[in-house]
Formats: structure tokens, sequence, C-alpha cells
């Protein structure tokens, strides 16, 4: 847009520089005659080259015309090089861990958003990345893995535990390992590259490993397979808690719990954990929907959490063996 004080200067200047001087009738009258026979000249000429000549100077334009014209059509039918999208975002983070992009190596940190394209490298550290609303991406120690796009991932080496957020959960995240490609259908599992041997094990809802050949193979809850090669291992009935999982719950992002029922509470721990939860008595069942949390937990492991939580709210919180016990052992 011009600004009105420009379009004034213009204006002062036009007017400043006054009306141009006309050339005279006879001064018109010889450019006239000049023009004219400048082109009379230009046909005679023309009509005199030989026609062979006159051939390959037409041809000469329709080739330059025709290159021109595959020029443009490359141009404009030629793909745009895409961007590298945003796949996924840091949560969480303890220890070290870096990113390889096309610019270069950086550290990893809170909050970082993570292209399609990048290398994620962990040596002592472990990372929690988000992707989409609500599907939970954490990974372990000693772990290569590489974002391909927002919904695939390629598992070099290393372990990685996946938490969908339920059976409707977007996106659905494919994982390329050497044994093929692990989809969720709903889920919490974890994957594990080892060389040349891929494990999954699966806690919650069921997992499909597409191989190069045949249909794919489903892996329930409870059920542990590892493929090396041609040599399928299964492992059927393994607890849903423990040591095996421990690693994943430490990294997980915290359960902002300002104003939030106590109940919420209890189902994110005994998720996150794979307990079950037992209480007392349906009354304290019921009383755990109206009671409300304040404060943080940020920081906190599970043992802390469970303490403090008891503590503010007057209730028994317990973890043995696989069981989140609410109001005190059951005996």
């Amino acid at each position: 847009m011009t600004h009105p004080d420009s379009e004034t200067s213009i204006e002062r200047l036009i007017k400043l520089a006054g009306a141009r001087d006309l050339p005279t009738p006879e001064g018109m009258e010889r450019a006239r005659l000049a023009a004219l026979e400048s082109w009379s000249r230009g046909l005679e000429e023309r009509a005199r080259a030989p026609r062979r000549s006159r051939m390959r100077t037409v041809l000469g334009f329709a080739i330059a015309a025709g290159i021109a014209a595959l020029a443009v059509l490359s141009w404009t039918q030629h793909p745009a090089a895409q961007a590298p999208q945003v796949v996924a975002r840091i949560a969480t983070l303890t220890g070290g861990a870096s990113l390889r992009e096309d610019r270069g190596e950086i550290i990893a940190r809170v909050a970082l958003p993570i292209h399609s394209g990048t290398l994620l490298s962990t040596s002592e550290g472990r990372v929690a990345l988000t992707f989409g609303d609500s599907l939970s991406l954490r990974i372990d120690r000693q772990t290569r893995l590489r974002f391909d796009s927002p919904t695939q991932v390629t598992l070099l080496e290393g372990a990685l535990y996946v938490d969908s957020g339920g059976v409707n959960a977007l996106p659905a995240l494919r994982i390329e390992t050497p044994a093929g490609v692990v989809r969720h259908v709903g889920t919490q599992f974890q994957v594990q590259v080892t060389g040349n041997t891929t494990r999954v094990r699966v806690r919650e809802g069921r997992v499909l490993l597409e191989r190069a050949s045949g249909p794919p193979t489903d892996i329930a809850a409870g059920d542990e397979l590892r493929v090396a090669g041609n040599e399928l291992r299964w492992q059927h009935g393994l607890p849903s808690f423990g040591a095996e999982w421990e690693w994943s719950a430490g990294i997980a992002p915290a359960l902002e719990i300002e104003n939030r029922p106590l109940a919420e509470f209890l189902a994110w721990t005994a998720r996150e954990h794979g307990w079950q939860i037992q209480y007392t008595d349906e009354t304290l069942q019921h009383r755990t929907l109206d009671i409300r949390l304040h404060g943080s937990l940020y920081e906190l492991d599970s043992a802390a959490m469970l303490e403090r939580v008891a503590l503010v709210t007057g209730v028994n919180l317990q973890a043995r063996e696989g069981v989140l016990w609410v109001g005190g052992v059951r005996k």
C-alpha cells in the first residue's frame, strides 16, 4: 500500500516538471517517413533471402520455442522439496541424548520438536516423547531411533516403550525393525532390537508384527516374541509389572494433579506400572472421586508419589506384587 505522503510527493514532482513540449509538425513527419523506409527495407531483404535460409530460421525458432516449453513444463511438474515435518516433541528427559538433523547434531532438551528424518541417540539418558494427542513413546538408554514420518519410526538398536492411549488413539504408529513392522492395536508394549534379534513384549492390548512374507503375527497381552532371522521364540503368561517395565514408568511425564480427583491419580499410577487397583470397600472407592489433590508430583518416583498423596489425603496407599492397595492391604 502506498503511503499518503508518498502520493503527495509524487504529485508535487509532476507539477514541478510542468507540461512537456510537443515536436513540430515537420519533425513528426520526418520520423514517420524514416520508420516507413526502415520497414520497407526489411521486407525486401527477407524476400531476397534463399528459401532454405528462411526455413532454417523458422525451424530454429520452432526448436527454441519447443525447448522453452519443455523447460517450463519440467519446472512446473517437478515436485517441490518438502520441508521436514514436526513428528513429535520431547516431554521429559533424563541423562544425555542427541538429535542428528540435516543441519547437524544438537543436544536434546525438553519441549524440543523433532522433525522427520531426525536420528535420536541416547547414551546414558532416557527420553519420553509425545506423538499426536495421546500416544506416548519412551526411549531407553543406548538406543538409536530414526523418525521417518508422523506415523513411522525405525528402531535401529536399543529399546522403546509405547503407550498408545487407547484403541482409537492417533497416530497409529508403525515401528520398523529387522524382524518387520510392528503395529499396535490400542496397547502398551515394548520393542527391543539387539543385533539381528527383535523382541516384542505386550503389556496390554495386542500388537501385530508384519514380516516380509506370510500373514501378520498377533502378539497378545502377556506374550513376548523374539525373532532372529526365521527363528521365532515365544513366551506366554508374563506379568504386566516388574523390572522389565519400570524403566518406562520412571521417564513418564508427570501427572498434573492440581484439583484433580484422587481416583484419576490412582488410575494413572496403576496404568504406568501395570498394577491392579484394590479398594478395601466400595465406600472408599466412591470417596476417591470426590477427594481433590493439590500441589505437584514433579521429580518424584512412584514410592515418593504414593507417600505424599497418602499423607495429604489420609488414604492409605501401598503397592505390593502388582497390586495398588487403597485403604490398606486386605488380608
